[in-house]
């Protein structure tokens, strides 16, 4: 088939960009003819090069992401992927893809012809918070694409009543598999040893970066080590200093440094206050074996299919609840009851590269089916 994609301001590594070059490098892989479109220029060398190899045909706006995303570069970013998208129709497109909180997918769509599907691709949570950040423009666009795919079963079910619309279809959101099946074993630990828990992703207050820090301080946890990677203006690294227990990484931007840092923790935490989609920074440390500690919040729930490995606490929990769930999961680990080798067979079988390429290809590949999943 010919697939055209089109993605918006793509940072050098991220979620988005994993899902969207790791899909289009796997269809290349199967046979078909794959181009991808996005109206920035800040991709990283990993997924370039990942994209170069898979045989994915490239094509960037020459605009820094942090310039793509400022309103006043709108117009230059429609004229364009319009003048794209006029010479993109000398091929006849099979199908069309398009991803992202972007109005301008409906432009990407005048490239497709008589019997050409359409596709839409939603990956955060959509609930009322999101939907009010929503432009009319952009709302046109959830509300016509002939096919919609939501991230996560929640995220399905809040577009479904947001725009009225009975045929949303869940597929996962394809994450990155950065440690390999060899590497992930089952550990011991010691009675009184430290323990290494750890957040990944981005420091805002929305993720409950804030109650890390105050989990921190509490006596109960002095056994505990916390290990933040990511970054974001809301928690510059100066002010950890006051954070004793509290390890202050920065964000990976390779595949091996994530490795690394997966294997180096005992837990992962997402202590979220805001609805998730498909949170990849648990599918990924998944992919090492952690057991986690979150907050049940959109998707996320979607994800505690591996027992004692997973510990979801419902509502909108205080320090108090957060510290007895912390203990839970250190009691679980210093006993024995968790596994990572069981977390890294539910990867395996539902989140994985392997895993989640193969549904996409099979919904690529089969003719239009409204609300699968």
């Amino acid at each position: 088939m010919n697939i055209l994609g089109y993605a918006p301001q793509m940072a050098s590594y991220g979620g988005m960009e994993r899902h969207v070059c790791g899909l289009s490098a796997a269809l290349a892989s199967s046979g078909h003819r794959v181009e991808l479109l996005t109206t920035s220029n800040s991709l990283g060398a990993e997924f370039r090069s990942l994209l170069l190899s898979s045989g994915v045909k490239f094509r960037e706006l020459p605009l820094r992401r942090e310039q793509a995303l400022n309103a006043s570069q709108g117009v230059r970013k429609a004229l364009w992927l319009l003048s794209e998208v006029i010479r993109a129709r000398r091929t006849q497109w099979d199908i069309i893809y398009t991803n992202g909180q972007s109005a301008l997918s409906r432009i990407a769509w005048l490239a497709g012809r008589r019997g050409t599907r359409r596709i839409h691709h939603h990956h955060t949570a959509a609930d009322k918070s999101e939907q009010a950040t929503w432009s009319p423009s952009f709302r046109r666009v959830l509300a016509t694409a002939p096919e919609l795919v939501a991230c996560s079963r929640a995220t399905r079910d809040s577009l479904a009543s947001a725009l009225g619309r009975s045929d949303v279809t869940f597929l996962p959101y394809l994450a990155g598999c950065p440690v390999e099946a060899e590497a992930v074993h089952d550990r011991a630990y010691n009675a009184g040893s430290p323990l290494q828990f750890g957040f990944a992703g981005r420091l805002v207050r929305e993720k409950g970066i804030g109650s890390i820090l105050e989990l921190s301080r509490r006596p109960e946890l002095a056994s505990v080590r916390w290990h933040l990677h990511g970054s974001g203006a809301d928690y510059p690294p100066e002010p950890m200093a006051a954070y004793p227990n509290v390890h202050y990484h920065g964000a990976w931007t390779e595949r091996s440094a994530q490795a690394a840092a997966l294997l180096a923790l005992d837990a992962l935490v997402l202590f979220s206050q805001h609805n998730e989609g498909m949170p990849l920074s648990l599918i990924e440390g998944m992919s090492a074996g952690l057991p986690w500690v979150a907050t049940d919040r959109g998707g996320t729930g979607e994800l505690a299919i591996s027992g004692p490995n997973c510990l979801l606490l419902s509502g909108a929990p205080d320090l108090g609840a957060l510290s007895t769930a912390v203990l839970q999961m250190a009691a679980r680990l210093r006993r024995g009851a968790t596994s990572r080798t069981a977390q890294r067979r539910a990867y395996d079988a539902h989140f994985s590269p392997k895993a989640v390429s193969a549904a996409w290809r099979d919904y690529f590949e089969q003719p239009k089916r409204s609300g699968v999943g």
